[in-house]
């Protein structure tokens, strides 16, 4: 029997590491022998280093990166990227870039999450992360009988990575999460780094930890902490030690963890981020968190679409993006990921202009909240305790797909 063949397309950091990693880690434990092709197609979200960082993970795999991918489209040969049998797994990107790529290659194409209406024909394969997903994909027009309901891949990517069960005792000190795209290190690290000041002079004792991403190299942030701040967003300056493991502000020290491992974030008492992915990480290891969203730049927010670029518009741009942005920020309940999936405010989220110092406040009444901290731990760890497993099923399932050679879909 020949080797099942599957070919993953993703795009940015969260995708790769909360997503293509657990699932391709799964692929490889139920088939060691599979053919892996994992091709990045162009994102905006992107740091351009995530190739390498995949090729390290999975040095079996063929890794295209986005140039790789241009060549391919180009009709030019590119390693991995053959016509022939298998199947096709969306795990981040546009859903055009998929069913383009299966309909090259002639592979069978399957998504995960996300679905159009045009392509409600185009997978073989719907997975959904619960009911509720599933009922979305089946509005976006996905035959029923294709829908899988598999979970989130998120909190396999979690407890894949740690060497020891997470537990729900409360912790130590304070981890910041400012994000890791180019204009949250940009923008948003100084911003936190006054965070990080103001907590430390009201809680002098209390060890703070920057958790940035692995994909964030030393010369993107000391460009982003030796620049002047943005003014509208109020953050301060600061320096990248030599060996960049810590950041000096005023006399003060904070460590700097950029080993992806989970392990300070398991340990912390309180996390203080932005949302994303990382909020879901928090959850699974029950760690409460304090979400700030800043709209001081509303018009540097990187989103889909045309109205994404508005800010390179001269004068009328950066004003129509803020309105844009702040408009749509109003229409949801909550943004971050545990409180949409739990239906409810279990952390609470800062929206809007927001000053270091008011962040800093709530983030000291909160830590000094041991009620409130037990509480919000054991009602995180409840949000995605059912999803554990969730990437070895979808692994059975897409590597049943590139077995089977009968299956056809109109691309």
């Amino acid at each position: 029997m020949n080797a099942p063949r599957l070919v993953v397309t993703t795009n940015g950091p969260g995708e790769l590491m909360g997503w293509t990693r657990p699932f391709l880690h799964a692929v490889y434990r139920a088939a060691p022998d599979a053919r892996v092709t994992l091709v990045f197609v162009p994102c905006p979200y992107a740091t351009g280093r995530e190739a390498a960082i995949a090729s390290a993970m999975f040095p079996a795999a063929d890794i295209v990166d986005p140039k790789g991918y241009g060549r391919f489209l180009l009709r030019k040969p590119v390693k991995g990227m053959e016509r022939g049998s298998g199947a096709l797994q969306y795990l981040g990107g546009d859903l055009y870039h998929a069913t383009t790529i299966a309909r090259r290659l002639g592979v069978q194409p399957m998504t995960y999450k996300f679905t159009r209406r045009s392509y409600c024909q185009s997978f073989v394969r719907f997975f959904a992360l619960d009911e509720r997903n599933a009922a979305e994909l089946r509005r976006a027009g996905a035959p029923p009988e294709r829908v899988r309901i598999v979970g989130n891949l998120v909190p396999d990517a979690v407890l894949g990575s740690l060497s020891a069960s997470p537990d729900d005792r409360a912790g130590e000190g304070i981890c910041v999460l400012p994000g890791s795209r180019p204009m949250e290190i940009k923008h948003a690290l100084p911003f936190f780094l006054a965070v990080a000041l103001a907590i430390r002079k009201r809680r002098p004792g209390v060890a703070i930890t920057f958790v940035l991403s692995p994909f964030n190299g030393d010369d993107e942030l000391r460009a982003a902490l030796e620049a002047r701040p943005d003014a509208r967003m109020g953050g301060i300056r600061g320096r990248l030690a030599s060996d960049g493991r810590s950041v000096e502000v005023e006399g003060e020290r904070f460590v700097v963890d950029r080993s992806g491992d989970y392990k300070a974030l398991s340990q912390a008492r309180l996390v203080v981020t932005i949302p994303g992915t990382k909020c879901i990480e928090c959850a699974v290891l029950s760690r409460p968190m304090l979400v700030a969203v800043p709209l001081n730049r509303a018009d540097l927010i990187v989103m889909n679409g045309v109205a994404g670029y508005l800010n390179l518009v001269p004068i009328v741009g950066p004003p129509l993006k803020t309105m844009i942005v702040r408009a749509a920020e109003r229409r949801f309940r909550f943004l971050t990921q545990p409180n949409i999936d739990a239906d409810r405010e279990i952390v609470p989220e800062m929206r809007g202009i927001l000053a270091p110092d008011e962040v800093a406040e709530k983030a000291s009444t909160m830590f000094d909240d041991d009620a409130g901290l037990a509480s919000a731990r054991d009602a995180l760890g409840r949000v995605y305790a059912h999803d554990a497993g969730a990437s070895d099923r979808m692994a059975a399932q897409a590597l049943a797909v590139a077995m089977d050679e009968g299956l056809e879909v109109a691309l």
